[in-house]
């Protein structure tokens, strides 16, 4: 792993610890176990780290959300297992309280979505339902939610699997009714 991916990895840290606006160049330094001066060889700023760290992130939970699709298992528990990727993130990786800072600052950025990219990997398991990419952002908002509500990881997990079963349930379901 080189120097600039060790600064990424500690960057994470920093940032789900301590938000977007009060993470400074020094504290990733010090996470990174490198000077200031080395930090500025290698990142121009605290954006620059961010971006670098957004990207990592991104293609991270990417990746996860494509194995989980591509597992065996029924179609709700590969619903399930791209989801719980946004889920566990939210839960292990950013304090509650600056998720939504560090999203908005992504935005605000322009940085790529991680979201489009969840979405992307549910349409494909959603193909057969009406409306898959409403269906698969609709889901995805809902694990946002339970990601952020009050809980345990397991009842925050219990929550998300429940919620698949029905819509998944509720799908299986709906054409039948149409009849």
């Amino acid at each position: 792993m080189s120097k600039r991916d060790d600064i990424v990895t500690a960057a994470v840290d920093v940032f789900g610890r301590y938000g977007f606006r009060q993470t400074s160049m020094e504290l990733v330094a010090r996470a990174a176990g490198v000077s200031r001066p080395a930090l500025y060889q290698h990142f121009a700023n605290k954006q620059d780290v961010f971006a670098a760290v957004a990207a990592r992130v991104t293609d991270l939970m990417t990746d996860a959300a494509h194995r989980a699709r591509d597992t065996g298992g029924t179609p709700a528990d590969q619903v399930y297992g791209v989801l719980s990727v946004k889920l566990e993130t939210a839960i292990g990786v950013t304090e509650a309280r600056f998720r939504q800072e560090l999203v908005s600052e992504a935005i605000a950025m322009g940085l790529s979505s991680v979201e489009d990219r969840l979405v992307d990997a549910l349409v494909d398991l959603l193909a057969e339902v009406p409306e898959p990419r409403e269906t698969a952002a609709l889901l995805l908002a809902s694990t946002v939610g339970i990601g952020q509500s009050d809980g345990t990881p397991e009842a925050l997990r219990h929550r998300l699997r429940r919620l698949v079963d029905l819509v998944m349930e509720g799908l299986n379901t709906a054409p039948h009714q149409r009849s």
